[in-house]
């Protein structure tokens, strides 16, 4: 029996910026209205996590650590709870916001920049690898010029929950709590280092009378509908568009509103 499918990720991203996979979501609807949700956790990230940061996903009872947790014809608590239901008032207004047509929650989730105050937890569309996917990182680092840039890029594949090689080392759920507690202690020393060298120049910059704050991003149109097209087309995936903008998932929603 065909059905339509969302395929998704539960993150969650720290003070310093490094986001968490800690599981992979998916949605099944068929044509006879029947659905299922399924939850399949990234403990090996989870396990990275303490309870300041990350208190589970509602409705899921992670500590008897199943591979995978199903809900049929039941919407579950986490969806629930921070999606639109089909009766909520000005839906329509909600729907135009991340350009959809008609309501799928899952889909909601990972188009909108609407903020769940509950928890630090969020969706976004899947990574382009998957977890067992073993990612070489020495050409993308050996670009690289800072430290701060190298500990970043390699904790982003660990909180991913990736494999990493690098330089001949394997990171891998072996080691990937070990790898992650050095690479993170140094990373949080080297932005708050950063931070106080960007807080010095713009209070300098102030005095001078040079600083004039941040400015908004800017994207050239003509790429914008470059990207958006082959996007549109399926040529790309969400996170390729974006990272070719370097713009994040709700500022391609908006820019998109805009150019349109």
């Amino acid at each position: 029996m065909n059905c339509y499918e969302v395929d998704a990720l539960i993150c969650l991203k720290d003070d310093l910026g490094i986001e968490y996979a800690v599981s992979a979501i998916e949605y099944k609807i068929w044509k006879n209205e029947e659905f299922e949700y399924r939850f399949r956790p990234n403990y090996s990230v989870i396990d990275l996590l303490d309870s300041s940061l990350f208190q589970g996903i509602p409705g899921i009872d992670l500590d008897l650590r199943k591979e995978e947790y199903i809900r049929k014809n039941t919407v579950p608590t986490f969806i629930s709870e921070r999606a639109p239901a089909s009766n909520r008032q000005e839906l329509w207004k909600l729907l135009e916001d991340c350009d959809m047509q008609y309501l799928n929650q899952l889909e909601w989730l990972i188009r909108t920049d609407t903020k769940y105050i509950g928890d630090r937890l969020y969706v976004r569309k899947p990574y382009a690898q998957s977890f067992s996917d073993t990612i070489n990182l020495d050409d993308e680092i050996s670009k690289l010029k800072r430290s701060y840039d190298v500990q970043k890029k390699l904790l982003d594949g660990i909180c991913a929950g990736f494999n990493i090689e690098y330089d001949g080392f394997i990171i891998n759920d072996s080691n990937r709590k070990t790898c992650y507690d050095l690479l993170h202690r140094l990373f949080r020393r080297e932005s708050e280092r950063l931070r106080k060298l960007q807080s010095d120049g713009i209070s300098k910059a102030k005095k001078e009378g040079k600083y004039q704050g941040r400015k908004s991003i800017s994207v050239d149109d003509t790429k914008l509908y470059e990207v958006w097209r082959k996007y549109e087309s399926k040529k790309i995936t969400l996170e390729e568009a974006t990272n070719l903008l370097n713009i994040s998932v709700s500022t391609f929603y908006r820019r998109i509103k805009k150019f349109q």
